[in-house]
Order: structure tokens, then sequence, then C-alpha cells
């Protein structure tokens, strides 16, 4: 083999080392962009539910203030005299109201657990494809 060819065939090993660094660039700034998609995907994931956490809390702690004020109001009409009627009779309307919205406080906490386990679930599924994704990498 002449001078000529063996430069050729250099040249060759060069073009071929340059397009599988090519190649690997791609495949690396491909695997980044998976990574850094399933990164915002959970960052977006966490705030969302973290907000829709505290509401729930705040209303169930109205509710609580809301039950308690209730009770109060119990134990002073069972201090009054048992013949006023009326008295009586407005805490059955006030009951009534409490359970219907204890019973609309209970749905909407079911309702709650329920999507908080699912979305925990899909976070939890993320965070496996991020694992899985960095274990591939790494591989």
């Amino acid at each position: 083999m002449d001078e000529r060819e063996q430069l050729k065939l250099s040249n060759q090993h060069w073009q071929d080392d340059d397009s599988r660094w090519q190649q690997e660039i791609y495949d690396w700034q491909h695997e980044t962009q998976r990574l850094v998609a399933l990164l915002y995907m959970m960052e977006k994931a966490l705030p969302e539910h973290s907000l829709k956490l505290e509401q729930h809390k705040h209303r169930i702690d109205r509710h609580n203030q809301d039950l308690s004020h209730y009770y109060r109001g119990l134990v002073s009409l069972n201090t009054l005299d048992d013949s006023n009627v009326s008295d009586i009779s407005q805490q059955r309307k006030i009951h009534d109201r409490m359970e219907k919205s204890h019973s609309a406080m209970r749905k909407e906490h079911d309702k709650f657990s329920q999507e908080y386990q699912k979305k925990m679930s899909h976070f939890r599924d993320l965070a496996q494809r991020l694992i899985d994704e960095l274990e591939a990498v790494a591989d």
C-alpha cells in the first residue's frame, strides 16, 4: 500500500470516528432531553399537588371549626331546660345542616383521597421512568 492509500485509509478512519461521535452526541442529546422532560413533568406535578393538598386541608380545618362550634352549642343546650321546644327545634335544624355538611366533606375527602393515590402513583411511575432512563444511559 502506498503512502497516498495509507493517508486515505487514515482519513477514512477519522471520518468513521467522527460519524460515530456525531451519532453519540445526538444520542446523548436525545437522552438528556428525555430526562429533562421527565424531570419537568415531575417538577410540575408536585407544586400543583401541594396546592390542592393545602386547599383541601383548609376546607377540613374550616369544617372542624364548624363542628367545634356546633358541639359547643350542643353542650350549652344541655344546660338549658329541656322543655324549651323552640331551642330543640332550632338545634335539630342546625344538626341537619351539619349532617349534610359533614356528608359533603366526607365525599370530598374520599374523592381527594382517590385523586391523591392516583397522582402519587403517576408520580411514582414518572420517578421509575427516570430511574430506568438513567440506568439505560449509564449502561
